[in-house]
C-alpha cells in the first residue's frame, strides 16, 4: 500500500487536505472490511485529488450524480467483487414544494432552511430551483429528518417528498449576468471589477487567501483568468467567466460573467 503523506503535503488548503484524508480513510475501510460506503459531497477539484488514492485500493466506485452541470458529487465506494451498487441505498432525491402562490423562493432560501435544521452541508448536494419547487440530492440517512421537520421556509408553507434520484430535475444554478470591460485578465483586475473595489483592495483579497479559482486558493494576483474559470470570493459569492467576446476599440477585454445567486 502506498504512503500518501507526500501527496497530502502537496495540497495547500487545509480544509481540502482534511477532506481528501477522510475519503482516503473511507476507501481503506471499504477495502479492509468488504463493505460499501458513501463519501461527503465534494467539489470537482477534491474529486480529482481523490481519484488516484481510491484507485490504489482494490475497490470499485461511482461518482454521483453524473449530470454534467452538477458540481457537488459523492463517491459511492464498494468491494470489487460486486458488479454494481444500488445507489438508492446511499443517496436519494428530495423535492421541496413551495405551497405559496405569492412568494417565489430562491436558492438562498432553500439552502438557509436546510441549514437552520442543523443539516451538515457535506450531506447535501446542489439545489436545483424552479418556480414552485426545488430538487436536491442528499444522503439517505438524513431524509426522514428533513421530511418530518421542514414545514416552512420563512413564512411560506412547504411540503417535502422523497423522489428517485433519476427523477431529480438538474439544471444550472440561478445566476445574474454581469458584463464588464477589463484592461487585462489578471486575477486582481477581474476581482476589482466584480467587487467594485480598488485594485489595491482586490490585490489584498487575493494575497489574503480569500479568492479561489476552480475551487483552489489562488494568492498570485497576476494569475491569468480564462473562459469558464470559476472564481469564488469570500463574502461576495461565486462568479463564472462564461464568455470572452473579444476586445473593445480601445483594446479592453469584453467579459461576460455569471454571478450565482
Amino acid at each position: 500500500m502506498k504512503n500518501f503523506d507526500k501527496y497530502y503535503d502537496f495540497i495547500k488548503d487545509e480544509e481540502t487536505k482534511n477532506t481528501v484524508r477522510k475519503i482516503a480513510d473511507k476507501a481503506m475501510y471499504v477495502n479492509k472490511n468488504y463493505t460499501s460506503a458513501i463519501t461527503e459531497f465534494i467539489n470537482p477539484f477534491v474529486a480529482e485529488l481523490c481519484l488516484p488514492i481510491i484507485k490504489n485500493f482494490s475497490i470499485k466506485f461511482e461518482l454521483f450524480p453524473s449530470f454534467e452541470q452538477g458540481e457537488r458529487k459523492v463517491f459511492i465506494l464498494y468491494p470489487d467483487y460486486l458488479d454494481d451498487i444500488k445507489t438508492g441505498e446511499f443517496i436519494v432525491g428530495l423535492r421541496i414544494n413551495n405551497c405559496s402562490k405569492f412568494k417565489v423562493l430562491s436558492h438562498k432560501d432553500y439552502l438557509g432552511a436546510l441549514m437552520s435544521l442543523g443539516i451538515d452541508r457535506n450531506k447535501t448536494g446542489d439545489i436545483y430551483v424552479y418556480d414552485n419547487y426545488a430538487d436536491i440530492v442528499i444522503h439517505s440517512d438524513i431524509t426522514d429528518y428533513i421530511v418530518y421537520n421542514l414545514e416552512k421556509i420563512g413564512h411560506n408553507k412547504v411540503n417535502v417528498e422523497i423522489i428517485d434520484v433519476n427523477n431529480v430535475n438538474y439544471k444550472e444554478q440561478e445566476h445574474e449576468i454581469l458584463n464588464i470591460t477589463s484592461s487585462s485578465m489578471r486575477l486582481d483586475n477581474i476581482v476589482k471589477h466584480i467587487t467594485n473595489k480598488s485594485r489595491e483592495i482586490a490585490s489584498d483579497m487575493v494575497r489574503s487567501g480569500n479568492v479561489k479559482i476552480n475551487w483552489q486558493v489562488e494568492e498570485k494576483v497576476s494569475e491569468e483568468i480564462k473562459e469558464q474559470d470559476l472564481i469564488s470570493i469570500s463574502r461576495y459569492g461565486r462568479f463564472k467567466i462564461s464568455k470572452l467576446s473579444g476586445l473593445t476599440k480601445s483594446g479592453k477585454y469584453k467579459v461576460e460573467i455569471k454571478h450565482y445567486v
